[in-house]
C-alpha cells in the first residue's frame, strides 16, 4: 500500500466490474478505493466473516508480470510491526494480496502536518531497525525493497508498522541480480536497478534515505543543509553506493542511532559535568560526606537523607543491582532505556521465562498468565517511568497490578499501571525517579533497586 494516505475520496471501480479473483469477492466486501495507479489498485475491504477491516493490493499482470511468479514469495506475518497476510488471490488477469489493516496515519502524511524532533525521528528509525532486523533474521531473509515514509504507519496504538510487502523478495544466495526493478526512485539502493541482487543492505540504504528525508525534507544530499553530525555520519554510511561500505546489518544501524541519540548525547554531557561537580563537592566536604554516602541506605523507617542527589541514588542503584545479581545491564546508565532493556532485566534479575516476557498481546490491553506486558510493544520502544514501575512491581507481586478495586474512576490510562504507580508512591519506590518520559538505564536501575528494597524490607530480609 505505498500510496496509502488514508483517503476516502478516491473513486474506484467495484470488484464485480474489474474481473478480480472470485475467491476474494466471496471473502470480502469493498469499502473504498484508497489509491489508483496504472496497473494497480488499493482497496479498503471488510471481511464478510467477522467485519474486520483489511487492505487489498490488486496488480494487473499485464503490467506486473513478475508478481505471478512470486505468489508463494515472502510472507512476513508473525514479525512485530508487520501487518498479517490474510490471503493471496489470483486469476488470469490479476494478482491480489490482502493484509491486515493498521489504523493510523502514514509517516508521509504525519510529517506533512507536523514537525518532528530529532528525538522522535531517531525513535521511529530505531523501531524500523527492529522490524527490518526481524525480517532479515528469518531462515530465508525477507528484503522489503521499498522502505519510505508512505510505507511506514504510525499506529493509533502508538506502534510503528512497515507495510507494502508485495514488492518484497526473499534473498537467494545463488542469484546474481534481481529479475525486475521494484522500489521507489530516490529511496531504492543502486543494486535495485539491476547491478546486483538485493540483500539486507538495500533496506539499510533506504533507511538512510528515509532518515535524511525526515531530518531535511529531501531525499537528496545538499551541501547547504547542516545536520547533527552523528546522524549525518549514519546517513552517509547507510547510503554508500557500494553495499560493502554500508552498515552490514540493521542491528549495527540501531546501535549507531542509539549512540547518536541527541538526548543520550545531552545526558552524557550532563553526566560528565555532574561527575566533575560531584568530585569537587566530595573533595570540598571531605570525609564526613564520604562517610554519609557510604553508610546511606534508602527506605529507612524514618526518612531518606535530603542531601542525596538523584545522580547519587542512580549510582547506588546500579552498584546495588550489580552486587546483588551480578548484572552489567545498567553499566551505561546514561543510555536511554528501551523495552528490550526492560525485558532483559526481567529475565536476568527475576528469572522470568523468555516466552512469558516476550509474549505478544494482540487484543485489548489486559493482564494474562500468557504474557507479562499487556501491550504488544517492540524491543526498540523507549520506556517511561510509570511503565518501568508497573514492570518492577508486577515482577515481585503480580496480584498488586491485577487488583483494580482501589481505582475510583477510569481516566483512560491502563489500570494496572495506575495501581502500580499509586503503590510505588506510597512505598517510596519512585523516590529519585523524577523524569516521567524516556527514562535512562540508570533511572530504570533505580526503580528496580527501590522496588527490591521495598519488598525485601516487607519480607524482613
Amino acid at each position: 500500500m505505498p500510496e496509502d494516505t488514508r483517503r476516502a475520496d478516491l473513486p474506484g471501480p467495484a470488484f464485480s466490474d474489474c474481473g478480480y479473483p472470485p475467491e476474494m469477492l466471496a471473502d470480502f466486501d469493498q469499502m473504498e478505493c484508497l489509491s489508483s495507479r496504472p496497473g494497480r489498485e488499493t482497496f479498503l475491504l471488510r471481511r464478510k466473516a467477522d467485519g474486520a477491516p483489511a487492505v487489498a493490493k490488486c496488480y494487473d499482470r499485464a503490467v506486473f508480470s513478475a508478481l505471478s511468479a512470486e505468489r508463494e514469495g515472502p510472507d512476513a506475518s508473525g514479525c512485530p510491526g508487520v501487518p498479517r497476510l490474510l490471503g493471496q488471490y489470483e486469476n488470469a488477469a490479476f494478482f491480489c494480496s490482502v493484509r491486515e489493516y493498521i489504523p493510523g496515519v502514514s509517516l508521509a502524511a504525519y510529517v506533512a502536518e507536523h514537525e518532528m524532533t530529532q528525538q522522535q525521528i531517531v525513535d521511529v528509525c530505531v523501531r524500523l531497525c527492529d522490524i527490518l532486523g526481524a525480517l532479515h533474521a528469518r531462515p530465508t531473509p525477507i528484503i522489503h525493497r521499498d522502505v519510505k515514509p508512505e510505507n511506514v504507519i504510525l499506529g493509533d496504538d502508538g506502534g510503528v508498522y512497515l507495510i507494502d510487502f508485495d514488492t518484497a523478495r526473499t534473498f537467494k544466495p545463488e542469484a546474481e541480480s534481481d529479475t525486475q526493478f521494484f522500489g521507489t526512485r530516490g529511496y531504492a539502493a543502486p543494486e535495485q536497478y539491476g547491478f546486483a541482487q538485493t540483500d539486507e543492505r538495500a533496506d539499510i540504504y533506504s533507511l538512510g534515505v528515509l532518515l535524511r528525508f525526515l531530518l531535511t525534507g529531501s531525499v537528496r544530499e545538499s551541501a547547504h543543509v547542516r545536520l547533527y553530525r552523528p546522524l549525518a555520519k549514519i546517513i552517509d554510511r547507510c547510503t554508500a553506493f557500494a553495499p560493502e561500505k554500508r552498515y552490514q546489518t540493521v542491528g549495527a544501524v540501531k546501535s549507531a542511532l542509539l549512540a547518536a541519540n541527541p538526548r543520550r548525547q545531552a545526558l552524557r554531557a550532563g553526566g560528565i559535568v555532574l561527575a566533575a561537580l560531584a568530585l569537587c563537592a566530595a573533595l570540598a566536604f571531605g570525609g564526613v560526606k564520604l562517610y554519609q554516602r557510604i553508610t546511606y541506605t534508602p527506605f529507612t523507617p524514618d526518612h531518606i537523607p535530603a542531601f542525596v542527589s538523584d545522580e547519587d541514588r542512580i549510582a547506588d542503584a546500579v552498584a546495588y543491582l550489580r552486587e546483588k545479581y551480578g548484572t552489567a545491564l545498567f553499566d551505561a546508565p546514561d543510555d536511554i532505556a528501551t523495552v528490550g532493556d526492560l525485558r532483559a532485566a526481567l529475565m536476568e534479575l527475576y528469572g522470568l521465562e523468555r516466552d512469558y516476557v516476550y509474549g505478544i498481546n494482540t487484543d485489548m490491553p489486559q493482564e494474562s498468565e500468557a504474557f507479562f506486558l499487556p501491550w504488544g510493544w517492540d524491543d526498540g520502544q523507549t520506556v517511561d517511568r510509570d511503565i518501568a514501575v508497573y514492570a518492577a512491581v508486577k515482577a515481585h507481586d503480580p496480584a498488586i497490578v491485577a487488583d483494580w478495586s482501589s481505582l475510583k474512576d477510569d481516566n483512560g490510562f491502563y489500570p494496572g499501571v495506575r495501581v502500580a504507580v499509586a503503590f510505588a508512591e506510597e512505598t517510596g519506590i519512585t523516590t529519585g525517579a523524577n523524569r516521567p518520559g524516556d527514562i535512562s538505564l540508570g533511572e530504570l536501575a533505580l526503580i528496580f533497586a527501590n522496588t527490591d528494597r521495598v519488598f525485601d524490607a516487607a519480607a524482613g530480609k
